[in-house]
C-alpha cells in the first residue's frame, strides 16, 4: 500500500515526515499528532495508526550486528550513540502507551520491539509488566515481542559489596525477564556484575532464546578477571548453542573454550579482557587458545578486533603463543579485511597476511612502551611483507609520539621510511602522523 493511500484526505490528518529531521523531533511530532487524532478523529484507518506506531517507535541500528573495529564506516553508531537513540525512542513509546490502550493489539509489537533497562526502577517496572501479561486473561505475552534488550544500570554498581541485597534482587528479576523473551535477537549488557550473576543470565538465555540470538554484547567485566573467567563455561555453552550468531563482543573465555555452533555464521568478533595483570599472575593460567576453537563458525568472520593485550604472547582476540597459530587463524578467515592486533613488536613481525587485508590496527603492551621501543617498531613496519595493507593505525594513545618527540630525527626517519613504502600511518584517532 502506497503512502498516499494511507493518508486521509483532510489536512488535519496529514503526517509531514521529513527524513532529515532528527529522530527525537520525529517522535515528538508523531506523539503530538497521535494525541490530537485520537481526540479528534478516533475513526482513522488502521493503516494510518500502523504507520504512526512504526515511525514513532523506530530504533535506528537496533537490530544490526555491530563491530568495535576502528575502520568501520562513519555511519555505524558507537554504543553511546545507540544507547541514546534507544533512550529517546523509549520516551516516545512511554507516551504512546498512555494513549493507545484501545489499539493495544496493533501497537504492542512496536512498543516492545527494543527494550532498554537503564535503572533499577526500570528493571522492576519491566519485570512487573512482563509478569502481569503472563498472568492476564488476554493471552498476550509481551515478552514474545522483544527482539532486543539493552541492560545499562547506571544507578546500581552491581559489583559493590554494599549493594548485595539490591544486586541479588536485580539479578533475579533480570534473569526472570530474560526467560520470558523467546524471540530475542540482540542481548546487550553494560553493567559490571559478579560471576554468579553473569552465570544466571547465561543460563536464562540458553534456556529461552539461544535459537534466535544473533548478537551478544557485553561491556563491564568484574575484577579480578580470574574469578570472572571461571564462570565462562555457561556462556561458552550459550555461544555453542546459537546457530544464528553473527556478532560477539565479550571475554575470550566465553567463546573459545568450546567450538561455535556448526551453523553459526559469525562475522563480527571482538574479544575483551579487563585485567591483564590478574590474568598473567594466575599460577596455572588457562590452556593456550588455538585456531580450532574458532572453526568452523569462524570461517565467515569479516571483522576481528581485540582489546586484550598480553605482554608474553601475541594476541588476536585470544592469547596466541606463536605466529603459527595466528597465521592459521588468518588463513581460515578468507574474507578478513580489517584486523586489529595487540602484541609486542617482535611477535608482530613475520605475519603472513592475506592481500585482502587493507587496514591493519596495531598496538603494543603500553606498560612496556618507551620512545625508543615505539620508534624501532615503526622502523620495522616498512619492512613487513604485507602486500594489501594500505593503512596502519596505532591503536593506543601513544603520547610519546606527540609534541617535541614527534620532531626527533629518529622518529621522522621512521615515519619517512613508512611513507616511502606507500603506507599511511594513523594515530589512535585515525589522524595521519605528519
Amino acid at each position: 500500500m502506497s503512502a498516499e493511500a494511507t493518508r486521509p484526505e483532510t489536512d488535519s490528518h496529514h503526517i509531514d515526515f521529513d527524513p532529515e529531521v532528527q529522530w527525537p523531533e520525529i517522535n515528538q511530532i508523531l506523539v503530538r499528532k497521535l494525541r490530537f487524532d485520537i481526540e479528534k478523529s478516533p475513526q482513522l484507518p488502521v493503516e494510518v495508526w500502523l504507520l504512526i506506531f512504526q515511525l514513532a517507535t523506530e530504533v535506528p541500528f537496533a537490530f544490526l550486528p555491530r563491530t568495535e573495529s576502528p575502520f568501520d564506516l562513519p555511519s555505524h553508531p558507537n554504543p553511546k550513540e545507540m544507547t541514546t537513540e534507544l533512550s529517546r525512542s523509549l520516551k516516545a513509546k512511554h507516551h504512546l502507551a498512555l494513549v493507545c490502550r484501545s489499539w493495544n493489539e496493533i501497537a504492542t509489537p512496536f512498543l516492545y520491539g527494543a527494550v532498554l533497562l537503564r535503572s533499577t526502577r526500570g528493571v522492576t517496572a519491566a519485570w512487573n509488566t512482563f509478569c502481569d501479561s503472563a498472568e492476564s486473561d488476554t493471552g498476550v505475552l509481551l515478552g514474545h515481542h522483544v527482539k532486543r534488550i539493552d541492560i545499562s544500570l547506571r544507578d546500581l554498581q552491581m559489583y559493590h559489596p554494599g549493594f548485595d541485597r539490591e544486586r541479588e534482587r536485580m539479578t533475579e528479576r533480570i534473569s526472570d525477564i530474560l526467560q520470558r523473551l523467546p524471540n530475542l535477537s540482540v542481548f546487550s549488557m553494560r553493567t559490571q556484575v559478579y560471576s554468579g550473576d553473569a552465570t544466571a543470565f547465561a543460563e536464562a538465555l540458553t534456556y529461552t532464546s539461544a535459537n534466535t540470538l544473533h548478537t551478544i554484547e557485553w561491556e563491564g567485566i568484574n575484577k579480578p578477571c580470574d574469578r570472572f573467567c571461571h564462570s565462562g563455561a555457561p556462556w561458552a555453552k550459550l555461544v555453542s548453542s546459537c546457530p544464528n550468531l553473527k556478532s560477539f563482543d565479550g571475554p575470550a573465555c566465553w567463546i573459545f573454550p568450546t567450538a561455535l555452533h556448526p551453523d553459526a555464521r559469525l562475522s563480527h568478533l571482538s574479544i575483551t579482557h579487563d585485567d591483564i595483570e590478574a590474568w598473567e599472575a594466575q599460577p596455572d593460567p588457562p590452556t593456550p587458545l588455538h585456531i580450532r576453537y574458532v572453526s568452523p563458525g569462524g570461517r565467515h568472520i569479516t571483522h576481528i578486533n581485540t582489546r586484550a593485550c598480553f605482554s608474553r604472547a601475541i594476541s588476536l582476540d585470544v592469547d596466541f603463543r606463536s605466529q603459527d597459530d595466528l597465521n592459521r587463524l588468518l588463513t581460515q578467515s578468507p574474507n578478513l579485511s580489517q584486523l586489529v592486533l595487540r602484541a609486542s613488536w617482535p611477535l608482530m613481525q613475520g605475519l603472513t597476511l592475506d592481500p585482502s587485508i587493507t587496514h591493519l590496527g596495531l598496538s603494543v603492551y603500553e606498560k612496556q612502551t618507551t620512545l625508543l621501543y615505539v620508534v624501532k617498531g615503526l622502523g620495522r613496519m616498512a619492512d613487513w611483507k604485507i602486500p594489501g595493507v594500505k593503512t596502519l593505525r596505532l591503536m593506543s594513545r601513544h603520547t610519546l609520539l606527540e609534541g617535541e618527540n614527534l620532531q626527533m630525527k629518529r622518529v621522522q626517519k621512521a615515519l619517512q621510511k613508512i611513507r616511502e613504502a606507500g603506507l599511511v600511518l594513523e594515530n589512535w584517532e585515525g589522524k595521519p602522523f605528519v
